[in-house]
């Protein structure tokens, strides 16, 4: 299958800049991002080219119709600037869910830092409610 151009980050940055949990439901807003992209398009901007048409010039708004468009390229570049670098990190990293890494947050993997005297270890939520607790 031949993707190029936009239709191809609407699979590439989902499926490389979020975590597996959220990856499908990422898919799906891309997607429809999309979609609802190219209705606007048609709706607001297809019928624009031939207002206002004369004999002479049948397409007056055409010129108007392609800087409006050229503005939203514009604005997808400069929106692509915004998606992070995942730099050989794997997913669970980029969502801080591995520990001992710089980007780890005890929040946002569902665990909780345990400060024992002796030793220090994560536990998760669950091991907290009274469920068989595993050390990590």
């Amino acid at each position: 299958m031949n993707l190029k151009g936009p239709n191809s980050t609407t699979f590439i940055v989902p499926g490389e800049c979020f975590p597996t949990r959220y990856r499908s439901t990422s898919h799906g807003i891309s997607a429809a991002s999309g979609k609802v992209g190219a209705i606007i398009a048609q709706v607001a901007l297809g019928t624009l080219d031939t207002r206002g048409a004369t004999p002479t010039n049948t397409t007056p708004w055409l010129n108007h119709v392609m800087q409006i468009f050229a503005l939203f390229m514009f604005c997808g570049i400069f929106t692509t600037l915004l998606i992070p670098e995942t730099k050989r990190k794997t997913l669970e990293q980029l969502a801080g869910e591995v520990p001992d890494t710089p980007e780890y947050d005890p929040e946002l993997s569902g665990r909780r830092k345990i400060e024992d005297p002796s030793k220090s270890f994560d536990v998760a939520e669950k091991d907290l409610n009274g469920d068989a607790a595993h050390a990590v």
